[in-house]
């Protein structure tokens, strides 16, 4: 039986709210506390890694521990966090899918709305998506007004403010007189993240693009278009709102389709050798 109480998950689920976690991952984290049958101790925590290193994945070892430590920061305890770390197993990284332009434009030429309109702003949704690096939530959120003096003001992460430039075809879109939220449904309310989700999944089995293409998807690839277009790291650190430039490269480095070009060239060399 869990020790939290109703009073500390409504009290932490508005934490993590205002930290601007997605409701999906809200979810996973009070499933996992709900789980923990004990104090959060470091021994307790140390006791329960051990306990379970067989019973889950490294995967799911590592998601627990995000949300266990999510949980004593928001309760302010002390945890010995480096004891409790070297239990669990490290993951190898992963490469993560990207798109590229001409993946966009078949996503953009797949129809799975009925309303012509419908189908246009949703074709926004995607250009915006893909150019400007924004995050799911922080697209949602985006009013015409927030576009002021030749930039995008966006609310990120833990409710902390940046600035994005945008390319002039999206940025003509924008009618700054307005205090309208920038993407609406057709009844002029605010568009919601699990609608934007659903359509990416349509839209891409509608185009049978054989990738798992999520709203991440084109952040990485914003990335990933921003490096192969010769864009300095800095400046991709700075367009996408990370505090540090080494998450940057993991952006980059892990993109299935770079490694794979590189790795093509040395073959591609070698059968013209003699020998």
């Amino acid at each position: 039986m869990s020790i939290m109480t109703n009073h500390n998950i409504s009290q932490y689920t508005e934490w993590l709210q205002d930290k601007n976690l997605s409701a999906n991952t809200i979810r996973l984290y009070l499933n996992v506390l709900d789980k923990f049958p004990s104090e959060f101790t470091t021994n307790n925590l140390r006791e329960y890694f051990r306990t379970n290193l067989k019973k889950y994945e490294a995967t799911s070892l590592k998601l627990q521990q995000r949300a266990f430590n999510s949980y004593i920061k928001f309760k302010k305890l002390e945890v010995e966090w480096e004891r409790i770390a070297r239990l669990i197993p490290s993951i190898q990284r992963k490469f993560f899918d990207t798109i590229s332009e001409e993946e966009l434009g078949q996503l953009k030429l797949a129809k799975v709305e009925k309303n012509p309109k419908i189908h246009e702003r949703n074709n926004l949704i995607l250009d915006f998506l893909f150019y400007s690096g924004v995050r799911i939530n922080e697209l949602v959120n985006i009013r015409h007004s927030d576009w002021q003096t030749n930039q995008l003001k966006v609310h990120g992460k833990g409710n902390k403010a940046r600035y994005v430039l945008l390319p002039d075809f999206l940025i003509k879109h924008f009618n700054p007189t307005s205090p309208d939220y920038l993407f609406t449904n057709q009844r002029g309310s605010q568009i919601k993240a699990e609608y934007i989700r659903w359509l990416l999944k349509a839209r891409t089995e509608q185009a049978e693009i054989q990738k798992r293409i999520t709203p991440h998807t084109f952040r990485r690839s914003f990335a990933t278009w921003l490096y192969r277009n010769k864009a300095q790291l800095l400046t991709i650190q700075q367009l996408l709102g990370h505090s540090s430039v080494q998450t940057t490269e993991k952006y980059i480095q892990y993109d299935w389709a770079t490694v794979y070009a590189d790795y093509s060239k040395l073959w591609k060399t070698t059968e013209q050798l003699p020998f």
